[in-house]
């Protein structure tokens, strides 16, 4: 996973959606068990805008871990062999990497970051839950998955902030070097 602002909103507004439950007339309730229902599944409903059946017809059921590494593989070989057509959907013709395309803008760029949300699984963000008194997560306890959404949210938002603090001193060291280094001249 690379840290966006993008994707550190879009947990935050899966998260809130989970919490409340407004996903529309078929989506009542989280379900862990359905790929359409489930925390990576919400998490690529909010990202594209979709409801269950649109997600339904891009991606084969199974975890999401099996999706992401198939629809990588798929992605690797269809780059090494130009000649290798990706696999369509049959109703859309929309290419099945395009959700795994998307994701990986927003900042989801591994299967392992798809298998960590749905497990609830990474050992940072746990780490920090367990600091915060919520040592035992479930993976399919929605509550439980807000808490870990807005967690990896806060850990993005602290990993960005990180990044622009550096940045900024690497910047001011650079313009330092560049004021305090001698000035040489050469008389002829």
């Amino acid at each position: 996973m690379h840290p966006t602002p993008e994707l550190a909103s879009l947990l935050r507004r899966t998260a809130d959606r989970i919490q409340s439950q407004r996903w529309g007339f078929w989506d009542t309730e989280y379900r862990w068990q359905d790929s359409t229902r489930c925390n990576c599944g919400l998490l690529v409903r909010e990202a594209l805008g979709w409801d269950g059946d649109q997600l339904s017809l891009r991606i084969h059921r199974g975890t999401w871990r099996s999706i992401a590494q198939t629809a990588y593989r798929t992605a690797a070989l269809t780059l090494r062999d130009p000649l290798q057509q990706e696999v369509r959907c049959s109703v859309t013709g929309l290419r099945l990497g395009y959700v795994f395309e998307r994701m990986a803008d927003l900042g989801f760029d591994r299967p392992e970051d798809f298998a960590a949300l749905e497990e609830l699984s990474d050992p940072v963000i746990l780490a920090r839950l367990a600091q915060k008194g919520l040592e035992q997560i479930q993976r399919n306890n929605a509550m439980h998955v807000v808490l870990y959404m807005r967690e990896l949210a806060d850990w993005i938002d602290e990993q960005l902030e990180a990044q622009a603090q550096l940045s900024r001193l690497t910047q001011a060291l650079h313009k330092e070097e560049t004021i305090s280094a001698p000035v040489r001249v050469r008389l002829s």
